[in-house]
């Protein structure tokens, strides 16, 4: 909320107003009671009332004040030495009216319109001619003033004494010897320094039919810009106050130069309002000069001892207010009165409360597919009197929609003025099949909270492969596999690719249902987008090529569904759109069992051989079938009369058997692959004569019953 700062400035001037000649402080003459000493420093009590309802307290009857006697005049000098004259008085036949200084009341205080404050004394320069005549007074012959001796004691003076200063000489007032009105001094405001309020009400330089004054530039405070009068007084609608004021009350004193003693006398107080607004509570507070009976005075005023007490009360910009006081002087010297004047100022401080009142409404797609995007179209309305400038939209969203900032966001909103409508677009990822919503909550200050609703049905194609066949077959068997595809989401499927990756030791033989084809290893189908709770079902057809591992061969499928290439402009690669793929995998592992077919022969390379010497034998081990052989194991037997010298494989390794008596053991070969070969050497010595045997055994996993065979050689003596 804005704050406005309200500046309210009450000045009250306080001017003395200077008749010619010293006052003598004593009792003031006619039927009168007497004033309380000056000492007491107190007033008497009285009551005080509007001036138009007041009237003279009469005296006791029968009351006749006492003279002083043997008194010097309180207020003035002794008897000057004959032929004395002070330098620059002039003789009292060229004495003329004179006026006080015009001074004025604003926001820095008191002080004369056209120059500094008098000094502390009190005693106040000559004055000067207003544009208004005083009034008619009663014609007196022109008197010598006298000049108070130097000896005087000035303790019994009601004022400290002034310095003795030259009286010049007036004729009649003319508005001729005006001078001219002081123009205003603009203060501009600091720069850049922001205006939350309007601009005061500008003000009007003095008019050459008014007094002449200066007008004091606005007071700067702190945190509100001064703004320099560029207009004429606005008026204000009644009971209006504006929201900045330049108060300014004059007041001004026009009195005789100098009267006879003894002599009724008239002076004039002239109270303007020279601001540029009105003013409240304006009163004009008078001391009576010392020594002289108070006649009366218009408008009748309120008379407190010494003191008279006008209560004008509001007085309108330009306008002013004239009195009249009539006194009768009852000692010769100075008579001077004092008048003060008060009023009070007002501003108005304005702010006019708005009220934001926000409404909502969102709306959403009714159908949605997963995968894609969707949005919320939030519209905010302000119907309220003033703007919403700290509005916040809070959205929440449903598991099944996706944002990147979570499923509760939160965001300003811009200014928002009363009467305007903003849309705000949400976009969302639908992530899960089913009926999702967005929950919209508006805020601001001043405002209650507004909600709105809004759901959308995301609807979801699914894919699933499923793939039947053989786990196990023969080498060189033909097995069959069939893939399945269904869709059991709520919505079509965009086209599907389905690409299948033969597994190790199986060949495409060409046979493959619905347009299947063969890359390298990849079987290959394109087809049609699958409905709603649809499948399809493809065929393949392979053939074992060899044995697989025991754990078996992998037969992969992939199937994909996703929205088709677009085609681009030309020179532009293909674009596939995002956020809409499908993908379905499956893997079936398959085992190919080949047959073992080992066989094993048994060959003296020498033929007869002589007793003492040595015949090689050759054990030659060969798997022919399509199956591995595992733990082949083979073992022999020396007859009687041989004796074992060694044994070496086909690659000249030494030690491959051992021989504990007549019995040799050959190292366990783990594994004789398919084709796999295994060649033996084993030298014997016979050492009788005679047809002798050499025995050896075959076992291996693949077979029940160990394979034996034997070679014979014949031994001779020479």
């Amino acid at each position: 909320m804005r704050k406005r700062p309200v500046m309210l400035t009450a000045a009250i001037a306080a001017v003395g107003l200077v008749a010619l000649g010293t006052v003598v402080a004593q009792q003031p003459g006619g039927s009168y009671p007497s004033a309380p000493p000056a000492s007491s420093g107190t007033l008497p009590a009285t009551t005080v009332r509007p001036y138009g309802e007041w009237t003279p307290t009469p005296p006791p009857s029968g009351y006749v004040p006492k003279q002083p006697t043997g008194a010097a005049p309180t207020g003035g000098y002794l008897p000057p030495p004959p032929g004395y004259t002070p330098t620059g008085v002039q003789p009292a036949s060229a004495a003329k009216p004179r006026l006080t200084n015009p001074v004025m009341a604003g926001q820095d205080g008191v002080r004369p319109a056209g120059g500094s404050l008098p000094p502390p004394n009190m005693e106040v320069p000559s004055f000067r001619p207003s544009s208004v005549p005083p009034p008619a007074a009663p014609s007196v012959p022109p008197v010598t003033r006298p000049v108070p001796p130097p000896s005087a004691d000035p303790s019994d003076s009601k004022y400290p004494p002034a310095a003795v200063l030259p009286v010049p000489s007036f004729g009649p007032p003319s508005i001729g010897s005006i001078p001219s009105a002081v123009p205003l001094v603009p203060v501009p405001p600091a720069p850049g320094a922001p205006s939350p309020f309007p601009a005061a009400t500008p003000m009007l330089s003095p008019s050459p039919a008014t007094a002449p004054s200066t007008v004091l530039p606005p007071v700067s405070l702190p945190g509100i810009p001064t703004t320099a009068p560029t207009a004429p007084t606005t008026t204000l609608a009644p009971g209006v106050l504006p929201a900045r004021t330049t108060p300014s009350v004059t007041v001004e004193a026009v009195c005789p130069e100098s009267v006879s003693f003894g002599q009724e006398f008239a002076y004039k107080l002239i109270v303007r309002n020279t601001g540029t607004t009105a003013v409240a509570g304006v009163r004009v507070d008078d001391e009576l000069p010392s020594g002289s009976r108070y006649i009366g005075s218009d408008p009748v005023g309120e008379l407190n001892g010494d003191r008279l007490v006008w209560l004008i009360g509001a007085l309108d910009a330009g306008a002013e207010k004239q009195i009249t006081v009539r006194v009768k002087p009852a000692e010769e010297g100075e008579a001077r009165s004092r008048a003060t004047v008060s009023f009070t100022s007002a501003v108005d401080a304005r702010t006019r409360v708005t009220r934001p009142r926000l409404a909502v409404t969102v709306t959403g797609a009714e159908v949605c597919r997963a995968g894609e995007e969707t949005a919320f179209h939030i519209k905010v309305t302000n119907s309220g009197s003033g703007s919403a400038p700290r509005a916040t939209i809070r959205a929440q969203l449903s598991d099944g929609l996706l944002h990147s900032q979570g499923v509760v966001i939160e965001a300003p909103l811009e200014n928002l003025p009363a009467g305007e409508t903003k849309i705000v677009v949400l976009k969302v990822a639908a992530a899960k099949a089913g009926l999702q919503w967005c929950q919209i909550a508006v805020s601001a200050d001043g405002s209650p909270d507004a909600t709105a609703k809004a759901s959308t049905n995301v609807v979801e194609a699914m894919l699933v492969v499923k793939q039947t066949g053989p786990a196990k077959c023969l080498v060189r068997a033909e097995p069959t596999y069939s893939i399945e595809l269904s869709n059991p989401g709520t919505t079509a499927t965009d086209p599907v690719l389905l690409q299948t990756v033969l597994p190790d030791g199986f060949e495409w033989i060409n046979q493959a249902s619905d347009g299947g084809s063969c890359s390298g290893r990849t079987v290959t189908w394109r087809l049609p987008a699958l409905a709603p709770g649809s499948n399809r079902t493809v065929t393949l057809k392979l053939r074992a090529s060899a044995a697989t591992d025991p754990q078996g061969s992998l037969l992969r499928t992939v199937a994909q569904a996703g929205p088709a290439t677009i085609a681009p402009a030309a020179g532009a690669a293909p674009v596939r759109p995002t956020g809409r793929g499908l993908e379905a995998k499956a893997e079936t592992a398959i085992v190919a069992e080949g047959v073992a077919a080992i066989r094993f022969e048994v060959v003296g390379l020498e033929n007869p051989v002589s007793v003492g010497k040595e015949v090689t034998y050759e054990i030659r081990v060969l798997n022919s079938g399509t199956g591995p052989c595992s733990n082949v194991q083979l073992a022999a037997v020396l007859a009687e009369g041989t004796e074992f010298v060694g044994a070496t494989t086909g690659t000249n390794q030494t030690g491959v058997a051992k021989a504990v008596g007549q019995q040799l053991t050959f190292d366990l070969l783990p594994t004789l692959g398919v084709k796999g070969e295994m060649v033996y050497r084993v030298r014997v010595k016979g050492n009788a004569a005679g047809d002798l045997r050499f025995r050896v055994q075959l076992s291996c996993d693949q077979l029940k019953t160990p394979v034996v065979k034997e070679e014979s050689t014949t031994f001779v003596k020479e």
